[in-house]
């Protein structure tokens, strides 16, 4: 079963000799509790399907349907409580508020949930708990970004946007925050997507969707997924 179905969606940005052809054609599937890897170089089109999935860019034509409900004809309020409702967003810059700790921050995305996950689950899972009076210049990017996932992930969202969310991150902590990733599937069956430049990345998901110019150069299934404390890095 489906949980999220792209079908032949165009996006371009700017007008006349400006034009340029964001997305083209690109269609692909995404069954629910998959990790799905957006593969792609800078200006293939992967961070602009990421944000239409989203409902934060509107598309030419086309369908973009998530548990049968069709973003691009959402609107307004409507697409607003969508996202509310379905949606986790995490990017590679953490966005924290500053002068809210990190128990604040994550309350912020627990306020705007009708069905929030339990508060003290979150931080143990994200380990955070020690961390939870800390306001985000006391801590290292990899904290922040454990940080902001709570933020997302504590709304319980049925479908959890990453936008290269190790793209400023060092080595080792990226490592962490991946494995963080995996288990939030493993244990809440979110299903995820992630924008990424790394290939390596890709054996730890279920599916990968190869991007290139703006269309799906290929996709491909993963039988075989490693932990991620066995991918060669």
């Amino acid at each position: 079963m489906s949980y999220v179905d792209v079908i032949n969606v165009d996006k371009s940005y700017g007008e006349g000799i400006a034009k340029v052809k964001a997305l083209n054609n690109v269609s692909l599937s995404v069954a629910q509790g998959e990790i799905c890897t957006i593969l792609g170089q800078s200006g293939s089109g992967k961070s602009t399907l990421l944000n239409s999935i989203g409902g934060l860019d509107t598309i030419d034509s086309g369908s973009i349907l998530i548990d049968g409900y069709d973003v691009a004809k959402i609107k307004g309020e409507e697409l607003s409580e969508f996202r509310r409702d379905y949606l986790g967003f995490v990017f590679q810059f953490y966005n924290l508020v500053p002068n809210l700790t990190v128990l604040e921050n994550i309350q912020v995305g627990e306020y705007l949930s009708k069905s929030p996950l339990p508060m003290e689950e979150i931080l143990e899972v994200l380990g955070l708990t020690e961390l939870k009076k800390r306001f985000p210049q006391e801590l290292s990017g990899g904290q922040q970004q454990r940080c902001a996932i709570g933020r997302a992930l504590v709304k319980n969202p049925k479908l959890l946007l990453c936008d290269e969310p190790t793209g400023a991150l060092d080595y080792k902590t990226s490592k962490d925050i991946l494995a963080l990733l995996c288990e939030i599937n493993e244990n809440y069956k979110t299903t995820i997507l992630i924008v990424t430049h790394n290939e390596t990345i890709s054996k730890m998901a279920h599916k990968t969707v190869y991007m290139k110019d703006g269309a799906v150069h290929r996709i491909q299934c993963n039988d075989e997924r490693l932990k991620v404390s066995e991918i060669a890095w």
